[in-house]
C-alpha cells in the first residue's frame, strides 16, 4: 500500500514534472520516516525515476506513477491499485 507521504510525492511530481530532493522536502516536510525513504520506495516500484539533467539528482514521475495517481483518485479503481502496491513497510 502506498503511504500518504508517497502519494504526496507523486502529486507534487505530477504538478512539477521535475524536482530536487530539497524542493520535495521543503514542500512536503521531512519527518523521521523521511521523504527520501518514500522516494526510494517509489523508485523501486517504477513510479518515480532519478535523472541528472543539471548535474544534480532530480526526480520525475513516470507514466506508471501517473497512472497510479489517477487510479487512486478514482474510488472504484483505487482499491485495486492499492492492492497491487501492497508492499511491507521498510521499517517492518
Amino acid at each position: 500500500m502506498l503511504t500518504e507521504k508517497e502519494i504526496l510525492v507523486l502529486e507534487l511530481l505530477s504538478s512539477r514534472l521535475l524536482a530536487k530532493l530539497g524542493e520535495i522536502k521543503a514542500d512536503i516536510g521531512d519527518e523521521p520516516d523521511g521523504v527520501k525513504t518514500s522516494i526510494q520506495r517509489l523508485v523501486s516500484m517504477d513510479c518515480v525515476k532519478v535523472i541528472e539533467p543539471i548535474g544534480e539528482k532530480c526526480f520525475v514521475i513516470t507514466q506508471k506513477g501517473s497512472k497510479v495517481l489517477r487510479e487512486l483518485k478514482n474510488p472504484e479503481r483505487g482499491a485495486k491499485i492499492k492492492e497491487t502496491f501492497d508492499m511491507p513497510s521498510p521499517n517492518a
